[in-house]
């Protein structure tokens, strides 16, 4: 185990953990199971990625998005720094018969990766909140940037720090938060919390002022914003021939987008495509 100041840039002692546990890619599937969130960032990731082409996936996991590309025909690339879900993504693609490039990598370190050879890039699942520090995240989108094509787009989901407003405690550090960023304090927007038995599992969330500032420095030109409802409103999505008889059918996919007036206040994060200018 590293000490501290050994761990690579942007990797939290947490997420060095994570990364490095060997049950939790296993038990994935049994934990997110059909998460409606899940099915409607694909569900978006189909609609605006609609002609087959290259595409890299960061943080790619244990394969879900590279997998559901690949069916579709795109020449899929997915980078993770857990070498266990890279197994468990290779042995889905095994089973499936399909074919992918699989590389272990920091997303702040990827600069053995040639410039411009992207028709499309992923950042799902708040990935980006997990890369820890602000000029790393701006690394992340770099990178991100530089691989793609000119007008090469980039499907971002990331999470929103205005919850807080609606939780029991949530409100104090919401109000702690928002004084740290009217000083400039680097690690606003900073949160940790238990997950999965890793302690403080260190996540950040963004303001859409914040996360428009990042993407605009970057490089990058917003196209599409969807902000995303909370996901306690919705029931579980049961697998094909297993819906309990007393179960309700859950909502399609795409009612996972906030509406009306405050929705950028009331939504959990955002969805975004953005574009290589």
């Amino acid at each position: 185990m590293p000490a501290d100041w050994q761990l690579p840039p942007g990797v939290s002692r947490s997420l060095w953990e994570f990364a490095a546990d060997e049950q939790l890619p296993q038990t994935e599937e049994q934990h997110l199971g059909q998460a409606p969130l899940l099915r409607f960032d694909h569900a978006l990731v189909d609609q605006w990625f609609e002609r087959p082409g290259r595409v890299i996936d960061l943080g790619c996991g244990t394969g879900r998005s590279v997998a559901a590309l690949a069916r579709r025909g795109f020449e899929c690339t997915g980078v993770d720094l857990s070498q266990p879900s890279l197994r468990v993504a290779q042995e889905r693609l095994q089973r499936e018969g399909l074919a992918a490039r699989l590389l272990r990598g920091n997303l702040c370190e990827l600069e053995f990766l040639p410039d411009g050879q992207f028709d499309y890039a992923l950042l799902l699942f708040g990935t980006l909140g997990m890369v820890s520090g602000s000029e790393s995240r701006r690394q992340v989108l770099a990178h991100a940037h530089r691989l793609l094509v000119p007008g090469g787009r980039l499907a971002l989901h990331v999470h929103s720090l205005w919850p807080h407003l609606f939780q029991t405690g949530g409100r104090g550090w919401l109000l702690r938060d928002l004084a740290k960023r009217l000083a400039g304090s680097p690690t606003a927007g900073d949160t940790h919390r238990d997950y999965r038995g890793i302690p403080r599992i260190y996540h950040h969330v963004f303001s859409r002022r914040e996360l428009h500032r990042l993407l605009r420095d970057t490089g990058f030109e917003i196209t599409r914003e969807i902000p995303l409802a909370p996901l306690e409103q919705f029931t579980p999505i049961w697998p094909p021939g297993t819906q309990p008889a007393d179960k309700p059918t859950p909502p399609a996919p795409e009612s996972l987008a906030q509406t009306g007036l405050f929705r950028n206040l009331r939504c959990t994060g955002w969805m975004v495509e953005v574009r290589r200018g």
